[in-house]
């Protein structure tokens, strides 16, 4: 006997649904996810809300990232030239108003073969931010880099490694994955050079995400770094590249 095809897909869409919104309801309860309310085809369904927060690549071979924050500045250029001569593709978070004035420096960063990462356009988030305004700042700063470089960032880095609810759901609404770190090169309170290659060296782990900034004293340690990663057997390799 033949069935009736409309009462049957009306069935299965609505047994579909129901499994949506148990789930969505679920995931409340077990921490899963955050549901969110959607339209689906006229009618109110729920989501899964997705979001990837990434703090560290697979430790099975000794591959690690380098990411260089609140570039493009007055030192990005030294970096670009220390990475070029001992052939390491790194990732550098792009401040989207740093874009705007140094829009020559996030070219030669993407001529080089480097990744870009988006680092917001204020660099001035707090915890009271409302998911809005970050998402309107997220996207500002996105579009000054894809004017600039014609790519479209993957990553986003909160200023700071600052991640509230609000951040997370602001890069849910973007579609970015949210990108810490695992290895703190603290370049940004060093008082010598000396204290970030020995910080680095001493908490270097396959798979590391490591962070620096574009400052004086970065420039001055990464080419002791850079040699005794290649001495120990590292490989450095751009962020996507790591979590392949």
């Amino acid at each position: 006997m033949r069935k009736n095809s409309k009462g049957f897909w009306a069935r299965r869409k609505a047994f579909a649904l129901l499994g949506i919104v148990i789930l969505g309801a679920l995931s409340g309860v077990l921490g899963i996810g955050k549901a969110e309310a959607i339209e689906l085809r006229g009618e109110r369904v729920f989501a899964m809300n997705t979001l990837r927060c990434i703090r560290n690549g697979p430790q099975v071979e000794k591959r690690v990232a380098l990411t260089f924050d609140d570039a493009p500045n007055g030192h990005t250029a030294e970096i670009l030239a220390i990475l070029d001569r001992f052939q390491v593709k790194a990732t550098f978070f792009l401040i989207g108003a740093q874009v705007l004035r140094h829009p020559d420096l996030v070219q030669r960063i993407v001529a080089a073969g480097h990744e870009i990462g988006n680092h917001s356009f204020s660099h001035a988030f707090t915890r009271e931010c409302p998911a809005e305004s970050i998402k309107e700042d997220i996207e500002r700063a996105e579009k000054a880099i894809v004017n600039s470089t014609g790519r479209l960032p993957l990553y986003f880095r909160p200023p700071e490694g600052l991640v509230t609810p609000a951040i997370e759901r602001a890069c849910g609404m973007t579609g970015y994955s949210l990108v810490t770190w695992s290895l703190d090169s603290e370049d940004w309170r060093a008082q010598t050079e000396d204290e970030i290659v020995e910080r680095v060296l001493r908490d270097i782990h396959p798979g590391a995400i490591v962070l620096f900034h574009s400052l004086p004293r970065t420039v001055r340690a990464l080419p002791r770094i850079l040699c005794a990663l290649l001495e120990a057997g590292y490989t450095c390799v751009p962020l996507s590249s790591l979590l392949e």
